[in-house]
């Protein structure tokens, strides 16, 4: 059924968490599964996944660098569209069906949004919120969810997305800048917000501010 779809993962010092992940995609029948190992200095979790396509960096270059990598190399393949997919079990398998099942049926850009209730921290909270706010203020737009990471765009714009700006954090953002601009159709689907115990890359208010001085970069 997803024959047509790759997973993308971009990873920096994966936890075990990544097997599990990739167990749940093999038993829900993603088959083209992609990884970016993004510079991790610990290479001993990948000498297991020797079935899976592995891209490298030999330094950390960022998230963003690391899905421009994957989309470059997955451009030339056979594919309808591409999912991009967290390395830490914060996207539920479920949610990662419902976005593929979404995109198939509509061949659109579909998000998997979550809403912030009040199991999550306050401070994660109303960074994303606010973050949200201001970038449909300025482009007029209804995302609620402007970090998620569960996304699928189709193999039409993926040429496009390795040129937008943006190595770390603030890439996504411009991508959903680019989107806003060349008014390309987004889907939307509600998707559980999941929190584990390690502590995350993202700091809140220190990348939260990068974000917004990104929305107000003058668009490319």
């Amino acid at each position: 059924m997803y024959d047509k779809l790759f997973i993308l993962i971009p990873t920096f010092e994966p936890s075990l968490k990544l097997y599990k992940v990739l167990d749940n995609l093999k038993d829900a029948g993603f088959k083209n599964v992609v990884i970016v190992d993004d510079g991790s200095y610990d290479k001993a979790i990948f000498k297991q996944l020797r079935d899976y396509k592995i891209l490298r960096h030999d330094k950390n270059l960022g998230k963003g660098e690391a899905l421009k990598t994957g989309f470059k190399y997955i451009s030339s393949k056979d594919f309808l569209g591409v999912i991009t997919v967290d390395d830490d079990m914060q996207q539920d398998i479920s949610d990662i069906k419902a976005v593929a099942d979404k995109f198939l049926e509509s061949k659109n850009v579909v998000l998997g949004v979550r809403t912030f209730d009040k199991s999550v921290p306050f401070k994660r909270r109303f960074a994303n919120k606010s973050v949200a706010f201001i970038f449909n203020m300025k482009y007029g737009t209804k995302i609620s969810d402007t970090q998620t990471g569960l996304r699928c765009f189709p193999k039409k714009i993926l040429d496009d997305l390795c040129k937008v700006s943006g190595s770390r954090f603030e890439y996504e953002i411009n991508v959903l800048k680019y989107l806003a601009v060349n008014n390309i159709p987004i889907d939307f689907v509600p998707i559980k917000t999941i929190y584990n115990d390690e502590v995350s890359r993202y700091n809140d208010l220190k990348d939260s501010y990068k974000i917004v001085k990104a929305i107000f970069k003058k668009d490319e």
